[in-house]
């Protein structure tokens, strides 16, 4: 199967991952939180090996705070990698600064700096961060499984910088260091993703550069896999020459053996991509805006071996999905992306099943016959209903109060936020429901805030004093155990809530919301209602920095729903289009991230992609980064490099 020719996309960095921080560090499993359970390293494992990253730092920190040095410090570091993974840069940089090593064995300062590095690269200072571990490096008497760290964060950094051999050369030092069976075929399987991606003219060029008789037996058996797609008995027969001209190659006879299957790689060699999406239905201005961004993204990849695009319209009927998707594959489509919807894409994997690499548009509840071809990518609403739950968490509140609309999706939100905030240790102390087309919310918040009581309180009084308190001489109070109130709710329904909260005395309680909250367009003259509420969101929607802007109007020029809710639509469409070539390396790469104009996107085991939004305040009408280093430029267009 030939290798992806057109992998490297018209982004040079996406988003930097500094973007994927938000408010200021809270508290991470502080003395004196209530502990329903001890806390133990088998909790604080399975939650970092089920994606709760999050979690798992909270359960590292309260470790670390039953046990002196150097336990302590371990936990504690194993706290900052798990927030690494959970794209949480700035709460990550405040706990390793906190880190204490001094006098501990050298591994710990080296175990520091390989956080550190992991940290820059996060935040795109890839040179630095290979100076950084270049310093780990050369501390003494280096365990083999912290050297083989090193490598592994080396080659990450240098994919980063677009230095693919690079990378595969760290990869082979780190093989040398590895025991276990599994580690050892995860490097490999890394280094065949690396140079199965690369073009053949730039696999032919870097084989006549290297001496290296390893990485030279590498390239070698990447050119064979090329040169040989497509014929079965000549792909063997070129394998068996490359094993007995490879003798002494570490590549697994089991690597090798498999490249005459029908599927080595997850995402191998495209020519056609199938974009399955609902144009002639009611969800079509949906469906356009995500076509818009898939072929903005197209148009401007140069590549002259980039993959052909077919669309298909699979109408308003899901039960035609499966009957489409067969068609695409027949016509030749090497990869799906789509259907859009959980509908659509439920309907598919329960009633068709998939034959190729496939990107659903949405996250299903299905489980999926075919996983290892099956990945998930969507907007869904309860997704940014659990970050504001971990972002709330992290900037140290643990009482919640929770606002939401009297409706199915008001649900959705409910539960997908309390189910999170109480796995975190947090607390719901009241929630209500309000009715989304009724202007007066002030009973709901009334209850919401036990205000009721406090006007009790007031009736109370009267009848002591038997006289009347007039009611704007009498101070009533919220209840004082909410830290803080999550809303869910849409920009209408937020500009009418938010003063009535304020003006029930709760103007000081912070307030989070989801991307709902905000219309795409920034419109002071009706948000100013929205001041003080903080919400998650993409960094296509918040990031106003001049390349941002300047890419926006490369891609979007005369498209006429830009600044609007649509956008995010056409965001997905882009990133749909752009991390097809980086699925292999997220699928098979432990805490690896990409950053794109919807978020960092990572890899949870069910196959879905986890968004991990960027934060901002309303501030007079306007939303404002909590981060000021989100400011900076992040986005990039660069012409793609020659094909084969």
């Amino acid at each position: 199967m030939k290798a992806m020719k057109w992998q490297r996309l018209v982004f040079a960095g996406m988003i930097s991952a500094a973007m994927l921080t938000g408010c200021q560090t809270g508290r991470l499993g502080a003395p004196g939180e209530p502990r329903a359970t001890p806390a133990t390293m088998e909790t604080a494992e399975k939650a970092e090996h089920e994606g709760q990253y999050v979690v798992a730092a909270r359960e590292y920190m309260r470790l670390a705070a039953t046990v002196k040095s150097p336990q302590k410090q371990n936990n504690e570091l194993r706290a900052v990698e798990a927030l690494i993974k959970a794209g949480q840069s700035a709460e990550a940089r405040s706990l390793l600064r906190s880190i204490d090593v001094t006098g501990l064995d050298s591994s710990f300062q080296a175990r520091k700096r390989i956080m550190d590095a992991r940290l820059l690269s996060l935040e795109g200072a890839h040179e630095k961060a290979i100076r950084t571990l270049d310093e780990a490096a050369k501390a003494r008497n280096l365990n083999p499984s912290l050297l083989a760290d090193i490598y592994l964060a080396r080659s990450q950094a240098e994919q980063a910088l677009d230095n693919p051999i690079g990378a595969v050369r760290n990869l082979i030092s780190r093989e040398s260091l590895l025991v276990s069976k599994e580690t050892l075929t995860s490097n490999q399987t890394q280094i065949w993703n690396i140079l199965s991606a690369l073009p053949r003219a730039r696999l032919a060029s870097e084989r006549q550069l290297t001496g290296d008789t390893v990485l030279g037996g590498w390239i070698d058996l990447a050119l064979t896999k090329i040169d040989n797609a497509g014929n079965r008995q000549r792909l063997e027969d070129a394998l068996a020459q490359w094993r007995a001209l490879n003798l002494k190659h570490p590549a697994s006879e089991s690597l090798v053996g498999s490249m005459t299957k029908s599927s080595t790689d997850i995402i191998g060699h495209i020519d056609r991509i199938a974009l399955l999406l609902p144009l002639s239905s009611p969800y079509a201005v949906a469906a356009d805006a995500v076509r818009e961004g898939f072929l903005a993204m197209d148009k401007a990849n140069t590549n002259k071996d980039k993959p052909t695009i077919q669309i298909y319209d699979v109408g308003a009927d899901a039960a035609r999905i499966p009957e489409i998707y067969k068609t695409a594959v027949k016509d030749g489509a090497q990869l799906v992306v789509g259907p859009l919807g959980r509908e659509a894409a439920e309907n598919l994997v329960r009633n068709g099943g998939v034959s190729v690499p496939t990107l659903l548009l949405s996250h299903i509840d299905d489980e999926p016959t075919q996983p290892a071809l099956l990945f998930q990518f969507g907007l869904p609403p309860e997704q940014e209903a659990r970050q504001v739950a971990e972002r709330a968490y992290l900037d140290g509140h643990r009482q919640a109060a929770v606002l939401y609309p009297q409706n199915a999706w008001g649900e959705r939100m409910m539960n997908a936020f309390v189910s999170s905030w109480q796995r975190l240790g947090g607390i719901v102390v009241s929630s209500q429901t309000y009715v989304e087309d009724q202007p007066d919310q002030s009973e709901t918040i009334k209850q919401l805030l036990n205000m009721n009581y406090s006007f009790a309180r007031k009736e109370r009084l009267e009848k002591v004093l038997r006289a009347r308190i007039p009611t704007e001489r009498y101070y009533a109070r919220p209840r004082q155990d909410i830290d803080f109130i999550f809303l869910a709710a849409d920009a209408p329904r937020g500009r009418l809530i938010k003063p009535q909260l304020n003006f029930f005395q709760a103007s000081q309680v912070p307030v989070y919301s989801t991307s709902h909250i905000f219309t795409g367009k920034v419109d002071p003259l009706h948000d100013s209602d929205l001041d003080g509420i903080i919400f998650g969101d993409m960094p296509w929607m918040l990031a106003n920095d001049p390349k941002t802007q300047q890419l926006r109007q490369t891609l979007q020029s005369g498209w006429p729903h830009a600044r609007s809710d649509l956008d995010r639509l056409y965001a997905l469409g882009m990133d749909s289009y752009a991390i097809l070539p980086q699925l292999n390396r997220i699928s098979t790469e432990t805490g690896v991230r990409f950053n794109g104009v919807t978020s960092g996107l990572s890899l949870d085991p069910a196959g879905k992609l986890q968004r991990s939004l960027i934060w901002a305040r309303f501030n007079r009408g306007a939303p404002k980064l909590i981060d000021n280093s989100l400011s900076r430029p992040a986005l990039e267009l660069e012409p793609a490099p020659a094909g084969r």
